[in-house]
């Protein structure tokens, strides 16, 4: 009996928790490139449903204009950052080393306009008839491919816009954390209502304020200005650091 009862208090016992450097060093760059791997991935997905159902026409010639018009929100939104002194161009070389790496090096832009003919002069025309299907087949296919060449390069170009814009959330937190725990030295010390179910709620609310944007930003599957989805992000990433810091126990 007396062994018997240390050993069910170890297995009682929750796991142990992996420290702080662990999860930086180890934890978070896996969480952020499945981040980053899942956005494009749901890209991906609605730019194939785009092309099968709703602007058939257009092809890759869509998301082309998608990486044309966010290299141009790059070029013309961020000349200036406190992460770079050229943002712009700084950025605008990383990516095509980017595209010189992942497609032109690697073979598969060469693949893809190398893809095969197949001859439509044959004597035989159940020959003939089936070369055709085959080469229709292999242009629609090149459309695909094609596609996610380009999407892969407006999510990469997004991604540096997400991480020139880093130095707004970072603004915003600082000051929404300022603000919230003053709020909160004036509700400690003047009695003030104290409620933990607001506080709990509000900070579970601050990794999905985070996330939820950038994943919609990543993902969206037309030409979206910036400002339109990040600036009421920042603001929404405040609200959730200002109310949890203000809702903080009053006395520690």
């Amino acid at each position: 009996m007396a062994q018997s009862e240390p050993a069910s208090r170890q297995q009682s016992q929750p796991p142990r928790k992996n420290g702080l450097l662990y999860r930086v060093l180890w934890e978070w760059p896996w969480q952020l490139m499945g981040f980053i791997v899942m956005s494009w991935l749901f890209s991906l997905l609605l730019e194939y449903l785009g092309m099968s159902f709703l602007w058939q026409d257009e092809g890759a010639s869509h998301s082309q204009n998608m990486m044309n018009t966010e290299l141009q929100f790059l070029s013309s939104e961020f000349r200036q950052s406190l992460l770079l002194s050229e943002p712009s161009q700084t950025v605008s070389d990383w990516l095509a080393q980017a595209y010189q790496w992942l497609f032109v090096d690697s073979g598969f832009m060469h693949w893809i306009q190398g893809q095969r003919h197949y001859s439509l002069n044959s004597s035989n025309d159940f020959l003939r008839e089936f070369n055709g299907v085959l080469q229709k087949v292999s242009s629609h296919l090149r459309e695909y491919w094609l596609a996610m060449v380009f999407i892969t390069m407006v999510t990469l170009t997004r991604l540096a816009i997400l991480l020139l814009s880093a130095p707004l959330f970072v603004m915003v937190v600082l000051v929404a954390l300022v603000d919230g725990l003053g709020r909160r030295d004036l509700r400690r010390y003047g009695a003030g209502y104290e409620s933990s179910f607001v506080y709990h709620h509000a900070k579970r609310g601050i990794k999905p304020a985070c996330t939820i944007p950038c994943i919609l930003y990543l993902s969206w599957p037309d030409v979206v200005y910036p400002t339109v989805i990040l600036l009421p992000a920042a603001l929404l990433l405040g609200m959730a650091v200002m109310i949890t810091s203000s809702m903080f126990k009053k006395y520690i």
